[in-house]
């Protein structure tokens, strides 16, 4: 589940990259008074309403579920994947892994730094 103050540090971040206030708050069609509220603590996140948030964060993926990418063929596979991996004894799950590692070790780095 989101944390209010995930959502408050993305919305940092795009303050950082909008670089004012005013730049954030055309962006959502909102007021600089606004955006400034949600920064203070005046105004909670969780009251954000949803059109702001999604005009905020255009790029933005929700995984509803949590099991799907979106991508049918993606998801068939990691599907079948997994099935295979979750009937291996346990000592073969790690050897397993441990091919994933050695095929793929940029792979892993790049996601162990996320």
């Amino acid at each position: 589940m989101i944390e209010e103050n995930e959502i408050l540090g993305a919305l940092k971040e795009l303050y950082r990259r909008e670089k004012t206030q005013k730049a954030l708050a055309e962006l959502a069609g909102i007021t600089q008074s606004t955006i400034n509220a949600y920064f203070s603590g005046k105004a909670k996140i969780e009251n954000m309403p949803v059109g702001v948030f999604l005009k905020l964060f255009r790029n933005m993926k929700i995984n509803y579920f949590g099991t799907t990418s979106g991508n049918s063929e993606a998801d068939l596979r990691r599907a079948m994947y997994l099935k295979i991996y979750d009937a291996l004894p346990p000592e073969e799950q790690m050897q397993c892994l441990a091919m994933v590692i050695a095929n793929f070790p940029e792979k892993i780095r790049e996601e162990t730094k996320k």
